[in-house]
């Protein structure tokens, strides 16, 4: 999960990994480096099983001061979350495009081994406005809003966790 610094990245991982609960989501600290957050998915159905995956989930810093560390953030990747917010939209576009040239296509990753989260603030907010480039077309954009759509939140991450399973 990479994305630009301020966008919700901790926030989205902690509560998929049910870490916290959506009232702590606002307590927000820059991540420094990376954080690795581990646990379960049950109930998943992978070409027609039904499985118990565990997750390993890299929560890496938005700071490019951390950029020397990528390599390492970017070793056996198998699936890679862009998160991006109201907050950052006015970096969004041009920073999703670096880090999805870094993290997905030098990684000869398939595009359903991506993920664009956009994480709302506002149930009015629309991921049509970060005007993403036509990169993202065959990738899947998910709005996210913590506070009134969390269970949605969870069933698109295992969705995307199913597709990843599904491509490997």
């Amino acid at each position: 999960m990479i994305g630009p610094s301020d966008s919700g990245k901790t926030a989205i991982a902690n509560f998929l990994s049910e870490s916290i609960n959506v009232e702590e989501v606002n307590s927000a600290r820059p991540t420094q480096g990376v954080r690795i957050v581990e646990f379960a998915l049950s109930h998943l159905n992978i070409n027609e099983k039904q499985c118990k995956v565990d997750i390993e989930m890299w929560d890496c810093s938005g700071d490019h001061r951390f950029e020397s560390c990528w390599p390492a953030f970017r070793l056996r990747v198998q699936g890679v979350i862009l998160v991006c917010s109201s907050n950052t939209a006015n970096v969004a576009a041009r920073e999703l495009e670096l880090l999805y040239n870094y993290f997905v296509s030098q990684a000869k990753l398939s595009p359903k081994q991506c993920v664009v989260f956009y994480n709302c603030t506002d149930d009015q907010e629309d991921i049509e406005s970060l005007n993403l480039s036509s990169t993202f077309s065959k990738i899947s954009q998910v709005a996210v809003n913590l506070k009134s759509g969390g269970n949605r939140l969870k069933i698109d991450f295992s969705n995307f966790v199913t597709s990843i399973l599904q491509t490997l």
